[in-house]
């Protein structure tokens, strides 16, 4: 049974010392991905995955840079799932997300795993599982907003919009109202997933 509130104050808890590096990588990404590097007629080329899988590719390579300078970070890549550890508390998945924190794409069984909240051969337990996400205004042309999410199976247990103000990291909780006895969360994800393990 998890509690969200209480849930989501430990996980942002967690990352407390690197929001400020995680959403500069996110920014950072979209950022350059929107600027003069690319000109106006190729981004009309892509596709919204080729757009996310441009973004992706610049928030890693960030990912790898901040990893070499942060103390306590570090990234990982097990069986074809790139995070980003922090001092094994917590892991970070980066995204494009839709306005409620949850991600849309091909679902590996190692995505579904680590979405499900499952241990994870070569992860950190009992490591908090984010995503780490970019939300893009309607057009597709500019960054709206970063969020840190909690996936737990298809659905989101909580999201935290992460802001720089004044140079400081600030959260704020914008998870979606739920209907009241909602709160906490009884997950099982065989049940979820409708199969047999």
């Amino acid at each position: 049974m998890l509690e969200r509130d209480e849930d989501q104050q430990k996980a942002m808890e967690s990352i407390a010392d690197i929001l400020p590096v995680l959403h500069g990588i996110l920014d950072e990404a979209v950022t350059f991905y929107f600027s003069s590097e690319y000109s106006d007629a190729a981004r009309a080329e892509h596709s919204n995955t080729a757009a996310a899988n441009c973004i992706y590719s610049h928030a890693e390579k960030r990912m790898i840079a901040a990893a070499d300078v942060t103390p306590g970070l570090h990234p990982l890549k097990r069986r074809g799932l790139h995070v980003l550890n922090y001092r094994d508390t917590a892991l970070a998945r980066f995204k494009k997300v839709k306005p409620n924190g949850k991600h849309s794409n091909f679902q590996t069984k190692q995505q579904q795993d680590y979405d499900d909240q499952k241990p994870f051969p070569g992860f950190p337990e009992p490591a908090f599982r984010l995503t780490a996400g970019y939300h893009l205004d309607v057009s597709g042309s500019y960054l709206e907003r970063i969020m840190i999410a909690r996936p737990l199976g298809r659905n989101i247990l909580w999201t935290a919009q992460v802001s720089m103000v004044d140079g400081m990291a600030q959260w704020e909780d914008i998870t979606p109202k739920r209907f009241a006895g909602t709160e906490a969360t009884d997950f099982d994800a065989k049940r979820a997933r409708g199969a047999s393990e």
